[in-house]
Protein backbone atom coordinates (compact mmCIF):
# COMPACT_ATOMS: atom_id res chain seq x y z
CA UNK A 1 0.00 0.00 0.00
CA UNK A 2 1.59 3.34 -1.22
CA UNK A 3 2.79 5.40 1.90
CA UNK A 4 0.78 8.73 2.34
CA UNK A 5 3.27 11.66 2.61
CA UNK A 6 3.23 13.64 6.25
CA UNK A 7 1.23 16.86 6.21
CA UNK A 8 4.66 18.47 7.35
CA UNK A 9 6.10 17.32 3.50
CA UNK A 10 2.99 18.42 2.44
CA UNK A 11 3.59 21.59 3.15
CA UNK A 12 7.12 22.50 2.70
CA UNK A 13 6.81 21.25 -1.19
CA UNK A 14 3.72 23.32 -1.35
CA UNK A 15 5.73 26.22 0.67
CA UNK A 16 9.07 25.69 -1.80
CA UNK A 17 6.80 25.94 -4.78
CA UNK A 18 5.27 29.32 -4.16
CA UNK A 19 8.36 30.91 -2.87
CA UNK A 20 11.00 29.87 -4.95
CA UNK A 21 12.45 32.52 -7.26
CA UNK A 22 12.46 30.49 -9.69
CA UNK A 23 8.71 30.02 -10.41
CA UNK A 24 8.09 33.80 -9.37
CA UNK A 25 9.57 34.80 -12.47
CA UNK A 26 7.41 37.23 -14.69
CA UNK A 27 8.27 36.61 -18.09
CA UNK A 28 7.56 39.99 -18.94
CA UNK A 29 10.61 41.28 -17.10
CA UNK A 30 13.32 39.20 -17.95
CA UNK A 31 16.46 40.15 -20.23
CA UNK A 32 15.77 40.01 -23.71
CA UNK A 33 17.81 37.19 -24.56
CA UNK A 34 17.25 34.28 -27.70
CA UNK A 35 15.06 31.68 -27.21
CA UNK A 36 17.49 28.38 -27.05
CA UNK A 37 18.79 30.92 -23.74
CA UNK A 38 15.33 31.37 -22.48
CA UNK A 39 14.46 27.72 -22.53
CA UNK A 40 17.60 26.42 -21.15
CA UNK A 41 16.98 29.12 -18.36
CA UNK A 42 13.56 27.85 -17.42
CA UNK A 43 14.22 24.59 -17.26
CA UNK A 44 17.49 25.27 -15.05
CA UNK A 45 15.45 27.03 -12.97
CA UNK A 46 13.08 24.89 -12.79
CA UNK A 47 15.11 21.64 -12.32
CA UNK A 48 16.39 23.88 -9.31
CA UNK A 49 13.40 24.69 -7.72
CA UNK A 50 12.20 21.22 -7.56
CA UNK A 51 15.29 19.71 -6.63
CA UNK A 52 15.20 22.07 -3.63
CA UNK A 53 11.87 21.54 -2.56
CA UNK A 54 12.23 17.67 -2.83
CA UNK A 55 15.55 18.35 -0.48
CA UNK A 56 13.55 20.49 2.29
CA UNK A 57 10.53 18.26 2.78
CA UNK A 58 13.26 14.96 2.78
CA UNK A 59 14.99 17.51 6.17
CA UNK A 60 12.22 17.97 7.69
CA UNK A 61 10.31 15.19 7.15
CA UNK A 62 10.74 14.46 10.55
CA UNK A 63 11.67 17.51 12.59
CA UNK A 64 9.52 20.02 10.67
CA UNK A 65 11.25 23.08 12.38
CA UNK A 66 14.62 22.54 10.77
CA UNK A 67 15.42 25.41 8.56
CA UNK A 68 12.92 27.52 10.79
CA UNK A 69 9.86 25.78 8.85
CA UNK A 70 6.59 25.43 10.98
CA UNK A 71 4.53 22.22 11.08
CA UNK A 72 1.35 24.23 11.05
CA UNK A 73 0.12 24.88 7.74
CA UNK A 74 -3.07 25.62 5.50
CA UNK A 75 -3.93 21.91 5.77
CA UNK A 76 -2.94 20.74 9.40
CA UNK A 77 -2.45 17.29 10.10
CA UNK A 78 -5.31 14.46 10.25
CA UNK A 79 -5.89 13.78 14.03
CA UNK A 80 -5.85 10.30 14.91
CA UNK A 81 -9.62 8.54 14.60
CA UNK A 82 -11.20 7.34 17.78
CA UNK A 83 -10.53 4.08 16.42
CA UNK A 84 -6.95 4.28 15.55
CA UNK A 85 -6.32 6.32 18.78
CA UNK A 86 -7.45 3.21 20.52
CA UNK A 87 -4.77 0.78 18.07
CA UNK A 88 -2.36 3.29 19.50
CA UNK A 89 -3.07 2.87 23.06
CA UNK A 90 -3.34 -0.65 23.07
CA UNK A 91 0.30 -0.95 21.83
CA UNK A 92 1.60 1.31 23.68
CA UNK A 93 0.16 0.58 27.23
CA UNK A 94 3.15 -0.12 29.57
CA UNK A 95 2.09 -3.09 32.53
CA UNK A 96 1.77 -1.19 35.61
CA UNK A 97 2.73 1.92 33.93
CA UNK A 98 -1.08 2.99 32.88
CA UNK A 99 0.55 5.06 29.64
CA UNK A 100 -1.62 5.54 27.13
CA UNK A 101 -4.20 2.71 28.54
CA UNK A 102 -7.38 2.26 26.72
CA UNK A 103 -10.59 3.49 28.77
CA UNK A 104 -14.14 3.53 29.09
CA UNK A 105 -16.56 0.64 27.87
CA UNK A 106 -16.43 -1.85 24.79
CA UNK A 107 -19.04 -0.82 22.82
CA UNK A 108 -22.63 -2.24 23.02
CA UNK A 109 -21.50 -3.58 26.43
CA UNK A 110 -21.27 -2.99 30.21
CA UNK A 111 -17.74 -4.06 30.66
CA UNK A 112 -14.67 -1.73 30.45
CA UNK A 113 -11.39 -2.74 28.51
CA UNK A 114 -9.43 -3.30 31.72
CA UNK A 115 -11.75 -5.28 33.35
CA UNK A 116 -11.76 -7.69 30.07
CA UNK A 117 -7.99 -7.99 30.18
CA UNK A 118 -8.29 -8.52 34.46
CA UNK A 119 -10.99 -11.22 33.84
CA UNK A 120 -9.19 -13.16 31.07
CA UNK A 121 -5.97 -13.23 33.46
CA UNK A 122 -8.36 -15.35 36.14
CA UNK A 123 -9.56 -17.56 33.17
CA UNK A 124 -6.65 -18.28 30.63
CA UNK A 125 -4.54 -20.71 32.85
CA UNK A 126 -7.60 -22.63 33.85
CA UNK A 127 -8.73 -22.38 30.33
CA UNK A 128 -5.41 -23.62 28.72
CA UNK A 129 -5.57 -26.64 30.74
CA UNK A 130 -9.32 -27.25 30.49
CA UNK A 131 -8.85 -27.72 26.51
CA UNK A 132 -6.02 -30.10 27.09
CA UNK A 133 -8.13 -32.54 28.20
CA UNK A 134 -9.83 -35.18 26.35
CA UNK A 135 -12.88 -33.76 26.47
CA UNK A 136 -12.39 -31.15 25.08
CA UNK A 137 -9.71 -31.77 22.62
CA UNK A 138 -11.99 -34.09 21.07
CA UNK A 139 -14.16 -32.88 18.25
CA UNK A 140 -15.98 -34.74 15.30
CA UNK A 141 -16.38 -32.11 12.10
CA UNK A 142 -17.65 -32.80 8.75
CA UNK A 143 -14.58 -31.07 6.55
CA UNK A 144 -15.51 -32.60 2.92
CA UNK A 145 -18.73 -31.76 2.90
CA UNK A 146 -19.08 -29.42 -0.07
CA UNK A 147 -19.43 -25.76 -1.15
CA UNK A 148 -22.79 -24.87 -1.47
CA UNK A 149 -22.37 -21.65 -2.52
CA UNK A 150 -20.01 -20.95 -5.40
CA UNK A 151 -17.49 -23.30 -7.09
CA UNK A 152 -13.86 -23.57 -5.59
CA UNK A 153 -10.27 -23.48 -6.93
CA UNK A 154 -9.35 -26.70 -4.72
CA UNK A 155 -7.70 -27.38 -1.67
CA UNK A 156 -4.42 -26.69 -0.50
CA UNK A 157 -2.06 -29.62 -0.14
CA UNK A 158 0.41 -27.70 1.91
CA UNK A 159 1.85 -29.72 4.97
CA UNK A 160 0.26 -27.19 7.68
CA UNK A 161 -3.01 -26.99 5.90
CA UNK A 162 -3.67 -30.52 6.19
CA UNK A 163 -5.35 -32.02 9.35
CA UNK A 164 -4.40 -34.83 11.56
CA UNK A 165 -7.47 -36.94 11.65
CA UNK A 166 -7.68 -38.83 15.22
CA UNK A 167 -7.84 -42.72 15.28
CA UNK A 168 -11.60 -43.45 16.37
CA UNK A 169 -10.30 -46.39 18.92
CA UNK A 170 -9.47 -43.31 21.09
CA UNK A 171 -12.83 -41.70 21.04
CA UNK A 172 -15.12 -43.22 23.73
CA UNK A 173 -17.97 -45.40 22.22
CA UNK A 174 -20.63 -43.32 23.56
CA UNK A 175 -20.10 -40.52 21.79
CA UNK A 176 -19.83 -42.61 18.55
CA UNK A 177 -23.44 -44.51 19.27
CA UNK A 178 -26.51 -43.97 17.02
CA UNK A 179 -29.78 -44.03 18.05
CA UNK A 180 -32.27 -45.14 16.01
CA UNK A 181 -35.78 -45.49 16.51
CA UNK A 182 -38.93 -46.24 14.39
CA UNK A 183 -39.34 -42.19 13.82
CA UNK A 184 -36.08 -41.74 12.04
CA UNK A 185 -37.12 -44.15 9.77
CA UNK A 186 -40.43 -43.59 6.46
CA UNK A 187 -43.56 -45.19 6.67
CA UNK A 188 -42.49 -48.49 6.12
CA UNK A 189 -39.87 -50.25 8.29
CA UNK A 190 -36.92 -51.51 6.42
CA UNK A 191 -36.79 -47.86 4.49
CA UNK A 192 -34.06 -45.42 4.10
CA UNK A 193 -34.03 -43.13 7.40
CA UNK A 194 -35.10 -39.65 7.21
CA UNK A 195 -31.97 -37.15 6.79
CA UNK A 196 -32.10 -34.90 10.18
CA UNK A 197 -32.35 -31.96 9.73
CA UNK A 198 -28.89 -29.81 9.65
CA UNK A 199 -30.24 -27.66 12.78
CA UNK A 200 -33.70 -26.71 14.75
CA UNK A 201 -35.24 -23.35 15.15
CA UNK A 202 -33.45 -22.58 17.97
CA UNK A 203 -29.91 -22.95 16.22
CA UNK A 204 -27.79 -20.15 15.26
CA UNK A 205 -25.45 -22.59 13.14
CA UNK A 206 -25.37 -25.48 11.28
CA UNK A 207 -24.78 -28.63 14.12
CA UNK A 208 -23.47 -31.93 12.75
CA UNK A 209 -24.46 -34.32 15.34
CA UNK A 210 -21.31 -36.48 16.48
CA UNK A 211 -23.34 -39.40 17.18
CA UNK A 212 -25.16 -39.16 13.42
CA UNK A 213 -24.07 -38.33 9.96
CA UNK A 214 -20.46 -37.78 8.48
CA UNK A 215 -17.71 -36.54 10.10
CA UNK A 216 -13.94 -36.85 11.25
CA UNK A 217 -12.34 -37.00 14.80
CA UNK A 218 -9.96 -34.74 15.48
CA UNK A 219 -7.61 -34.14 18.09
CA UNK A 220 -7.29 -29.58 18.08
CA UNK A 221 -4.57 -29.56 20.35
CA UNK A 222 -2.54 -31.40 17.74
CA UNK A 223 -4.15 -29.60 14.93
CA UNK A 224 -3.43 -25.67 16.15
CA UNK A 225 -4.81 -22.77 15.09
CA UNK A 226 -2.04 -20.75 13.45
CA UNK A 227 -0.03 -19.65 9.86
CA UNK A 228 -0.96 -22.67 7.34
CA UNK A 229 0.35 -20.56 3.80
CA UNK A 230 -3.44 -20.84 3.02
CA UNK A 231 -3.86 -17.46 1.11
CA UNK A 232 -4.91 -16.02 -2.53
CA UNK A 233 -8.69 -15.14 -4.00
CA UNK A 234 -10.20 -17.72 -2.64
CA UNK A 235 -9.33 -16.81 0.89
CA UNK A 236 -10.47 -14.07 0.94
CA UNK A 237 -13.93 -14.60 -1.33
CA UNK A 238 -14.55 -16.45 2.18
CA UNK A 239 -14.77 -13.14 4.64
CA UNK A 240 -15.71 -11.13 1.58
CA UNK A 241 -18.67 -13.00 1.45
CA UNK A 242 -19.41 -13.18 5.22
CA UNK A 243 -19.36 -9.65 5.14
CA UNK A 244 -21.17 -8.64 2.15
CA UNK A 245 -23.53 -11.15 2.37
CA UNK A 246 -24.25 -11.85 5.77
CA UNK A 247 -23.41 -8.67 7.72
CA UNK A 248 -27.06 -6.95 7.08
CA UNK A 249 -25.29 -4.35 4.70
CA UNK A 250 -22.27 -3.80 7.27
CA UNK A 251 -19.14 -4.40 4.56
CA UNK A 252 -15.72 -2.86 5.56
CA UNK A 253 -13.30 -2.67 3.16
CA UNK A 254 -11.47 -5.81 2.77
CA UNK A 255 -7.41 -5.91 2.20
CA UNK A 256 -7.13 -8.49 -0.59
CA UNK A 257 -4.43 -10.23 1.51
CA UNK A 258 -6.34 -9.41 4.66
CA UNK A 259 -9.35 -12.26 4.63
CA UNK A 260 -6.76 -15.49 4.66
CA UNK A 261 -5.73 -17.88 7.12
CA UNK A 262 -2.24 -17.93 4.98
CA UNK A 263 0.58 -15.15 3.93
CA UNK A 264 -0.12 -12.18 3.80
CA UNK A 265 3.31 -11.84 1.77
CA UNK A 266 1.83 -12.31 -1.41
CA UNK A 267 -0.87 -10.28 -2.61
CA UNK A 268 -3.50 -12.28 -4.87
CA UNK A 269 -2.05 -10.47 -7.66
CA UNK A 270 1.08 -12.43 -7.02
CA UNK A 271 2.72 -9.07 -6.51
CA UNK A 272 5.41 -8.92 -3.29
CA UNK A 273 3.34 -7.23 -0.36
CA UNK A 274 6.22 -6.99 2.78
CA UNK A 275 4.74 -6.87 6.16
CA UNK A 276 4.51 -3.27 7.43
CA UNK A 277 7.38 -2.14 10.50
CA UNK A 278 5.75 -0.12 13.75
CA UNK A 279 7.98 3.52 13.90
CA UNK A 280 10.33 3.32 16.87
CA UNK A 281 9.33 6.59 18.04
CA UNK A 282 5.91 6.51 20.13
CA UNK A 283 4.60 10.19 18.22
CA UNK A 284 4.97 8.32 14.94
CA UNK A 285 2.54 5.46 15.74
CA UNK A 286 -0.93 7.22 15.17
CA UNK A 287 -0.41 8.72 11.86
CA UNK A 288 1.52 5.44 11.12
CA UNK A 289 -1.69 3.54 11.78
CA UNK A 290 -3.67 6.40 10.15
CA UNK A 291 -1.92 6.00 6.95
CA UNK A 292 -2.20 2.31 7.09
CA UNK A 293 -5.97 1.92 7.64
CA UNK A 294 -7.02 3.61 5.62
CA UNK A 295 -10.12 4.78 6.98
CA UNK A 296 -12.15 6.74 4.35
CA UNK A 297 -12.73 3.15 2.58
CA UNK A 298 -15.30 2.36 5.07
CA UNK A 299 -13.43 0.19 7.23
CA UNK A 300 -15.76 1.68 10.62
CA UNK A 301 -18.58 0.56 11.68
CA UNK A 302 -21.52 3.00 10.85
CA UNK A 303 -23.05 5.27 14.15
CA UNK A 304 -26.58 4.77 13.17
CA UNK A 305 -26.94 0.93 12.26
CA UNK A 306 -29.23 -0.94 14.74
CA UNK A 307 -28.04 -2.09 17.92
CA UNK A 308 -28.82 -6.53 17.12
CA UNK A 309 -26.61 -5.71 13.50
CA UNK A 310 -24.09 -4.48 15.61
CA UNK A 311 -24.09 -6.90 17.77
CA UNK A 312 -23.89 -9.32 14.51
CA UNK A 313 -20.99 -7.77 12.70
CA UNK A 314 -18.84 -7.12 16.36
CA UNK A 315 -18.82 -11.05 16.08
CA UNK A 316 -18.17 -11.66 12.77
CA UNK A 317 -15.26 -9.30 12.83
CA UNK A 318 -13.92 -10.03 16.22
CA UNK A 319 -13.57 -13.76 14.87
CA UNK A 320 -11.69 -12.76 11.87
CA UNK A 321 -9.44 -10.32 14.26
CA UNK A 322 -9.10 -13.08 16.28
CA UNK A 323 -8.47 -15.48 13.59
CA UNK A 324 -5.27 -13.15 12.13
CA UNK A 325 -4.29 -12.90 15.39
CA UNK A 326 -3.00 -16.46 15.75
CA UNK A 327 -1.95 -16.31 12.40
CA UNK A 328 0.69 -13.65 13.48
CA UNK A 329 1.31 -15.05 17.29
CA UNK A 330 2.56 -18.22 15.70
CA UNK A 331 3.83 -16.91 12.03
CA UNK A 332 6.38 -19.74 10.42
CA UNK A 333 9.68 -18.00 10.05
CA UNK A 334 10.90 -19.62 6.87
CA UNK A 335 14.29 -18.21 7.24
CA UNK A 336 14.71 -19.69 10.78
CA UNK A 337 12.16 -22.58 10.99
CA UNK A 338 10.58 -21.39 13.54
CA UNK A 339 7.14 -20.52 14.61
CA UNK A 340 7.23 -17.46 16.17
CA UNK A 341 5.62 -13.71 16.69
CA UNK A 342 5.41 -11.67 14.01
CA UNK A 343 4.37 -8.02 15.09
CA UNK A 344 4.83 -6.72 11.32
CA UNK A 345 1.77 -8.90 10.70
CA UNK A 346 -0.09 -8.17 13.55
CA UNK A 347 -0.21 -4.34 13.11
CA UNK A 348 -0.36 -5.21 9.17
CA UNK A 349 -3.89 -7.69 9.64
CA UNK A 350 -5.51 -5.62 12.27
CA UNK A 351 -3.75 -1.98 12.55
CA UNK A 352 -5.77 -1.87 9.10
CA UNK A 353 -8.57 -2.92 10.72
CA UNK A 354 -9.03 -1.36 14.23
CA UNK A 355 -12.36 -2.31 14.76
CA UNK A 356 -11.58 -5.42 14.83
CA UNK A 357 -9.38 -5.52 17.56
CA UNK A 358 -12.00 -4.03 19.69
CA UNK A 359 -14.38 -6.39 18.52
CA UNK A 360 -12.09 -9.46 19.94
CA UNK A 361 -12.76 -7.67 23.76
CA UNK A 362 -16.66 -7.57 22.60
CA UNK A 363 -16.60 -11.26 21.74
CA UNK A 364 -15.17 -11.98 24.64
CA UNK A 365 -17.52 -10.18 26.64
CA UNK A 366 -20.22 -12.17 24.77
CA UNK A 367 -18.94 -15.09 25.47
CA UNK A 368 -18.26 -14.83 28.79
CA UNK A 369 -22.28 -13.47 29.32
CA UNK A 370 -23.01 -17.07 27.60
CA UNK A 371 -21.11 -19.32 30.27
CA UNK A 372 -22.48 -17.00 33.09
CA UNK A 373 -26.17 -17.62 31.85
CA UNK A 374 -25.21 -21.22 31.51
CA UNK A 375 -23.50 -21.90 34.52
CA UNK A 376 -25.76 -24.30 36.06
CA UNK A 377 -26.13 -26.74 32.92
CA UNK A 378 -22.31 -26.34 32.57
CA UNK A 379 -21.41 -27.15 36.30
CA UNK A 380 -24.01 -30.31 36.10
CA UNK A 381 -22.55 -31.69 32.55
CA UNK A 382 -21.34 -35.15 32.85
CA UNK A 383 -17.60 -34.95 31.13
CA UNK A 384 -16.71 -38.39 31.71
CA UNK A 385 -14.09 -40.02 29.33
CA UNK A 386 -13.10 -42.55 30.71
CA UNK A 387 -9.58 -41.05 31.36
CA UNK A 388 -9.11 -40.80 35.15
CA UNK A 389 -6.33 -38.04 35.28
CA UNK A 390 -8.56 -36.26 32.45
CA UNK A 391 -11.55 -36.55 34.06
CA UNK A 392 -10.66 -35.25 37.98
CA UNK A 393 -8.80 -32.44 35.85
CA UNK A 394 -11.56 -31.14 34.40
CA UNK A 395 -13.84 -31.90 37.71
CA UNK A 396 -11.36 -29.19 39.34
CA UNK A 397 -11.20 -26.56 36.33
CA UNK A 398 -14.78 -26.13 35.18
CA UNK A 399 -15.48 -24.37 38.71
CA UNK A 400 -12.33 -22.28 38.66
CA UNK A 401 -13.83 -20.60 35.30
CA UNK A 402 -17.28 -20.72 36.20
CA UNK A 403 -16.33 -18.99 39.43
CA UNK A 404 -13.98 -16.17 37.89
CA UNK A 405 -16.98 -15.51 35.05
CA UNK A 406 -19.81 -15.25 37.83
CA UNK A 407 -17.63 -12.51 39.63
CA UNK A 408 -17.25 -10.38 36.58
CA UNK A 409 -20.73 -9.29 37.21
CA UNK A 410 -23.10 -7.81 34.67
CA UNK A 411 -20.63 -8.16 31.65
CA UNK A 412 -23.93 -7.48 28.29
CA UNK A 413 -27.14 -7.68 28.73
CA UNK A 414 -29.03 -10.31 25.91
CA UNK A 415 -32.28 -8.67 27.47
CA UNK A 416 -32.26 -5.53 25.89
CA UNK A 417 -32.27 -6.93 21.99
CA UNK A 418 -34.71 -8.41 19.70
CA UNK A 419 -37.35 -6.48 21.11
CA UNK A 420 -40.82 -4.57 19.53
CA UNK A 421 -43.18 -5.84 17.11
CA UNK A 422 -40.29 -6.91 14.45
CA UNK A 423 -38.11 -8.62 17.23
CA UNK A 424 -38.94 -11.76 16.58
CA UNK A 425 -38.16 -11.51 12.37
CA UNK A 426 -34.98 -9.53 13.01
CA UNK A 427 -34.03 -12.82 15.23
CA UNK A 428 -35.02 -15.00 12.64
CA UNK A 429 -32.95 -13.09 10.07
CA UNK A 430 -30.33 -13.21 12.68
CA UNK A 431 -30.23 -16.49 13.16
CA UNK A 432 -30.59 -17.09 9.06
CA UNK A 433 -27.58 -15.48 8.31
CA UNK A 434 -25.58 -16.50 11.35
CA UNK A 435 -26.08 -20.11 9.68
CA UNK A 436 -24.98 -19.13 6.43
CA UNK A 437 -21.68 -18.74 7.61
CA UNK A 438 -21.69 -22.00 8.48
CA UNK A 439 -21.96 -22.67 4.78
CA UNK A 440 -19.37 -20.39 4.19
CA UNK A 441 -16.86 -22.11 6.27
CA UNK A 442 -17.51 -25.38 3.88
CA UNK A 443 -15.73 -23.08 1.05
CA UNK A 444 -12.37 -23.03 2.70
CA UNK A 445 -9.90 -24.90 0.42
CA UNK A 446 -7.91 -25.07 3.52
CA UNK A 447 -8.35 -27.93 6.51
CA UNK A 448 -7.28 -26.87 9.59
CA UNK A 449 -9.13 -23.66 8.46
CA UNK A 450 -12.07 -24.93 7.87
CA UNK A 451 -11.49 -27.11 11.25
CA UNK A 452 -11.06 -23.72 13.32
CA UNK A 453 -13.68 -21.63 11.25
CA UNK A 454 -16.38 -24.20 11.57
CA UNK A 455 -15.77 -24.72 14.79
CA UNK A 456 -15.30 -20.99 16.41
CA UNK A 457 -18.50 -20.08 14.24
CA UNK A 458 -20.07 -23.04 16.04
CA UNK A 459 -18.92 -21.67 19.55
CA UNK A 460 -20.11 -18.19 18.91
CA UNK A 461 -23.43 -19.72 17.48
CA UNK A 462 -23.70 -21.73 20.84
CA UNK A 463 -23.37 -18.24 22.76
CA UNK A 464 -25.77 -16.58 20.65
CA UNK A 465 -28.39 -19.53 21.20
CA UNK A 466 -28.07 -19.83 24.95
CA UNK A 467 -28.47 -16.07 25.11
CA UNK A 468 -31.23 -15.27 22.80
CA UNK A 469 -33.11 -18.82 22.13
CA UNK A 470 -33.45 -19.73 25.51
CA UNK A 471 -34.94 -17.65 28.95
CA UNK A 472 -32.67 -17.45 32.32
CA UNK A 473 -35.27 -20.14 33.91
CA UNK A 474 -34.70 -22.67 31.30
CA UNK A 475 -30.66 -23.03 32.81
CA UNK A 476 -32.45 -24.13 36.01
CA UNK A 477 -33.65 -27.42 37.14
CA UNK A 478 -33.84 -30.57 35.16
CA UNK A 479 -32.72 -28.71 31.58
CA UNK A 480 -35.54 -30.10 30.00
CA UNK A 481 -36.21 -27.53 27.71
CA UNK A 482 -32.23 -27.34 26.76
CA UNK A 483 -30.66 -28.92 23.12
CA UNK A 484 -27.02 -28.43 23.27
CA UNK A 485 -25.01 -31.60 21.94
CA UNK A 486 -21.98 -32.38 23.09
CA UNK A 487 -19.59 -30.37 19.83
CA UNK A 488 -21.58 -27.04 20.80
CA UNK A 489 -20.30 -27.56 24.74
CA UNK A 490 -16.88 -28.15 23.05
CA UNK A 491 -16.73 -25.68 20.79
CA UNK A 492 -18.10 -22.56 23.08
CA UNK A 493 -15.50 -23.44 26.13
CA UNK A 494 -13.12 -23.72 22.77
CA UNK A 495 -13.94 -20.93 21.45
CA UNK A 496 -13.66 -18.64 24.71
CA UNK A 497 -9.90 -20.03 24.63
CA UNK A 498 -9.54 -18.89 21.23
CA UNK A 499 -10.22 -15.49 22.22
CA UNK A 500 -8.27 -15.54 25.94
CA UNK A 501 -5.22 -16.50 23.26
CA UNK A 502 -5.46 -13.46 21.03
CA UNK A 503 -5.77 -10.78 24.40
CA UNK A 504 -3.02 -12.00 25.78
CA UNK A 505 -1.26 -11.92 22.32
CA UNK A 506 -2.45 -8.40 22.38
CA UNK A 507 -0.22 -8.26 25.45
CA UNK A 508 2.50 -10.15 24.05
CA UNK A 509 2.81 -7.49 21.06
CA UNK A 510 1.99 -4.89 23.15
CA UNK A 511 5.18 -6.01 24.93
CA UNK A 512 7.30 -6.51 21.69
CA UNK A 513 6.20 -3.09 20.76
CA UNK A 514 7.49 -1.37 23.88
CA UNK A 515 10.95 -3.59 23.39
CA UNK A 516 11.37 -1.93 19.85
CA UNK A 517 10.87 1.35 21.09
CA UNK A 518 13.14 1.46 24.57
CA UNK A 519 16.20 -0.33 22.40
CA UNK A 520 15.95 2.88 19.97
CA UNK A 521 15.68 5.07 22.87
CA UNK A 522 19.21 3.11 23.80
CA UNK A 523 20.34 3.21 20.35
CA UNK A 524 19.72 6.93 20.13
CA UNK A 525 20.97 7.79 23.76
CA UNK A 526 24.48 5.40 22.88
CA UNK A 527 24.92 7.66 19.98
CA UNK A 528 25.27 11.04 22.17
CA UNK A 529 28.67 12.81 22.73
CA UNK A 530 30.43 12.69 26.05
CA UNK A 531 29.84 15.64 27.62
Amino acid sequence: MPKKRSSAARSVARTAHVTSPALALDTDQQPDVGPAKRQWLWTTLRVAALAAAAATAYIARDSPHVLGLSSRSEDPPKSPSQNIGFMAQVLQKSQGQNICKPEGFVSDTYSDFDSVEALNHRVARPLDKLVHTKFFRTLKVDLYKPCQLWRTEGSCFQRDCIVQPLDASNVPAAWCAETVDQNSFGPFLGSFPRQRPEYTDKDFAIVNDETYGDGLWVDLVENPERFTGYAGAGANAVWMSIYQDNCFGVAPYLQDTAGGWGSQLVNIDGKSMPFVQPPHKRRELAPFLENLAEEDRGVTLPADVPREYRVFYRAVSGLHASVSTHICAEYFNATSEQWEPNLGCFISRIGAFPDRLQNMYFNFVLLTRAIQKMEPYIASYDYTTGVVKDDRAVQRLIPKVLKAVRKAGLVFDDSELFLGSDGHELKAEFKENFRNISRIMDCTGCEKCRLWGKTQTLGLATALKALFSYPDRAFRGRFTSLDFKRNEVVALITTYFQFSRSLDAIEMFRGMYQNIVTDWRASQASQLPDK
